[in-house]
């Protein structure tokens, strides 16, 4: 079943490196913040990557920076682990995807282009884990769009969806709680597919 290629990791990253991470983040120019879409309003996404994927002329850096890096490579060490079927041996991040969600926002379903290896990293960070409702990723089968799984995301938890839950399912960031405070970060690592 395509939801098995789904996996969660609690504490997939140590909290001085989620702090270190929010630091860094929080000392962005505004300018770097670009909207998801041409008709979004909201300066809430920054690609990282050496290549130009989607609309990407947007994309603020040509790599993504160590800092950032560091925290996605402490993660997949954990979810390796917790996620073994995974295609770990073709993942090497080279795009990282940055989204920051205020409270009541968060991302519509969609499917990602198959010019990346199918599996994804994905890391959350809260400004304030102690006083928001953990916010969530809805996974649905495209064909069988009744057919979904939530993956709650708490503070410094990763992600993983690979094999069918890649190819056969959209997925989503479910809007955050009106009650979050602060915002809630999520650091999407990919890697390309080698041609």
């Amino acid at each position: 079943m395509w939801f098995e290629h789904l996996g969660t990791v609690p504490h997939a990253v140590r909290e001085d490196s989620a702090l270190d991470a929010l630091r860094w983040i929080k000392n962005l120019p505004k300018e770097a913040w670009k909207p998801v879409d041409l008709r979004s309003k909201d300066c809430s996404r920054i690609k990282f990557t050496a290549r130009f994927f989607h609309a990407a002329s947007d994309a603020w850096a040509t790599r993504v920076p160590p800092e950032l890096l560091a925290l996605g490579e402490e993660a997949m060490e954990r979810a390796r682990t917790v996620v073994p079927g995974a295609p770990w041996d073709d993942f090497q991040i080279d795009t990282l995807v940055l989204n920051r969600y205020p409270a009541g926002k968060g991302v519509a379903k969609h499917k990602d282009p198959e010019q990346w290896v199918p599996l994804v990293l994905g890391v959350t960070l809260y400004d304030d884990p102690c006083n928001s409702p953990v916010n969530a990723m809805e996974f649905a089968h495209v064909v069988h769009g009744r057919d979904k799984r939530l993956v709650p995301t708490p503070h410094r938890s990763a992600y993983v969806f690979h094999g069918k839950a890649y190819t056969d399912a959209t997925h989503a960031r479910k809007p955050c709680s009106k009650r979050q405070r602060g915002n809630v970060y999520s650091l999407t690592f990919r890697a390309y597919a080698r041609r």
